[in-house]
């Protein structure tokens, strides 16, 4: 998979010299602190012309509240518009629920032998570095090319079918070697591609070399995933029962993060991590004894979580979920109240390039919002803007035609520019608001480039690191939930 452009760009001065780089501390921290333009409340600092009351869903909607709690796309718009990306080539999604197809193992290994070799060796030509500092060598690179490779292919090979049970991510190699441009930057790994939820189901494809890695399918995304953080089913019909769960037994974590409850009883739900958009099966009444992990579940929802056994192999296990905990008893009707609780929930989590760190970059984001309600788009920013929802192209328009467009706009739409997406919110004194998981842009009050990695507010005003403003860049404008 090619993944998306780098979001904005990042700092390209680097130094070696202490001295510099405390001076240029120094300023930016005077500067920061004497900015009339930007907002500090309660110790929480936000951009400019952004104030604590435009972080609240509240005051978006006070624009026009009498639709913010009308569904603007029912159970089956949304599950036409699912299967439309999915047979929309260009969206490189992948169709995991009527996939049955094998593969030729020795292609493949050739295949993902040549691309890492000549992925890696572009990140070389570049000058990039492992987390230790040191640029790419040749036998690194060979190693990492070498672990593509299975031992057991064979020129007719079925799939294997696994479900993730910690929150893991996808990787352009089965290795956890990082991949930065930035020395000392191991907060960036080109090396991510996309995340994966606990309970998300994944097609096995090949095995690496020493074993420990698994190139799989998932449903936006294709990479190398760690062995131990899936487990492998038994059978198809297992595999579906895992993920493909009624609707009335539904539950979706609607919440930026949830973190299971500390057990020494059951360490497999010990302190699990779910992230947003995360969905798991709600336990039938009665199919369940007076204690779930070694409590009473009353106050709980009681739901299935995946484990992975000694020997790979997939089971379920009850686990309890706080009852006051952020989550939906079936996928949130999509409304403009609900887009919005769910985006902000997120307002100042970390940035995460391909969903590291435990967080979303700006298309993942952008992505999970949606996850909520049942809506699944592409993983990256090329392939959502190529999707036939509603949309504009505004690549030839001016600033001043991009605003009259950007006015018939609805909350929730999502933005495009190259290497970005971010969501719509309104219009406020002439200007024009967004919400994004941002990476860097342009300082706002003098030269230079602010490291934001942060989801946040922030006007179409704001400048990108090459001097010209988010508004001037756009080239789509689409309504995801529309047709």
């Amino acid at each position: 998979m090619k993944k998306a452009l780098v979001l904005e760009y990042k700092n390209p001065v680097r130094t070696g010299r202490r001295y510099a780089l405390t001076v240029a501390a120094a300023i930016f921290l005077f500067m920061a602190a004497n900015v009339s333009g930007i907002k500090s409340y309660a110790g929480v600092t936000y951009m400019p012309d952004v104030t604590k009351e435009m972080n609240t869903p509240e005051f978006w909607l006070s624009f026009s509240p009498y639709d913010a709690d009308t569904v603007q796309a029912d159970r089956s718009k949304i599950e036409q518009i699912n299967l439309d990306n999915l047979m929309n080539e260009k969206t490189n999604m992948n169709d995991l629920q009527h996939y049955t197809e094998s593969i030729d193992g020795m292609k493949f290994n050739e295949q993902v032998l040549a691309d890492a070799r000549e992925e890696l060796k572009s990140y070389q030509n570049k000058g990039y570095f492992d987390q230790y500092g040191n640029k790419l060598s040749d036998i690194l690179i060979e190693n990492i090319a070498q672990n593509t490779q299975n031992r057991s292919a064979s020129q007719l090979q079925g799939p294997t079918y696994a479900i993730v049970v910690k929150r893991t991510t996808l990787n352009a190699f089965p290795s956890d070697t990082i991949i930065t441009d930035e020395l000392g930057d191991v907060n960036f790994d080109y090396n991510v591609l996309s995340s994966v939820r606990v309970n998300e189901p994944l097609v096995i494809k090949s095995v690496s070399a020493d074993g420990l890695w698994y190139y799989a399918d998932a449903l936006n995304c294709s990479g190398w995933v760690n062995a131990y953080d899936v487990a492998i089913c038994s059978s198809r019909a297992q595999w579906e029962s895992a993920w493909m769960i009624p609707e009335d037994r539904v539950l979706v974590v609607t919440d930026s993060k949830i973190i299971l409850a500390e057990s020494n009883t059951n360490p497999e739900s010990s302190n699990l991590l779910l992230t947003v958009g995360t969905v798991l099966e709600q336990a039938p009444a009665g199919s369940y004894g007076a204690r779930v992990t070694n409590r009473s579940p009353i106050g709980n929802y009681v739901v299935y979580i995946p484990v992975r056994n000694g020997d790979g192999s997939y089971r379920k296990e009850l686990a309890l979920i706080n009852g006051n905990a952020e989550v939906s008893e079936g996928y949130l009707p999509l409304t403009k109240r609900n887009i919005l609780t769910v985006a902000f929930r997120m307002l100042g989590d970390a940035y995460g390039w391909g969903g590291m760190l435990s967080s979303n970059d700006c298309s993942g984001y952008v992505g999970d919002v949606y996850r909520c309600f049942g809506l699944k788009l592409p993983r990256n920013t090329t392939w959502q803007a190529a999707s036939h929802s509603f949309s504009y192209d505004v690549s030839e328009c001016t600033d001043e035609q991009k605003m009259a467009l950007l006015n018939t706009m609805p909350i929730g739409s999502v933005l495009f520019f190259k290497g970005h997406e971010m969501m719509y919110l309104g219009t406020v004194n002439g200007k024009y608001y967004v919400v994004s998981s941002v990476s860097s842009m342009a300082y706002y009050a003098g030269p230079g480039v602010m490291r934001t990695r942060s989801v946040m507010i922030n006007t179409l005003d704001i400048r990108r690191a090459n001097g010209t403003t988010w508004l001037s860049n756009l080239y789509k404008l689409q309504v995801p939930y529309m047709m």
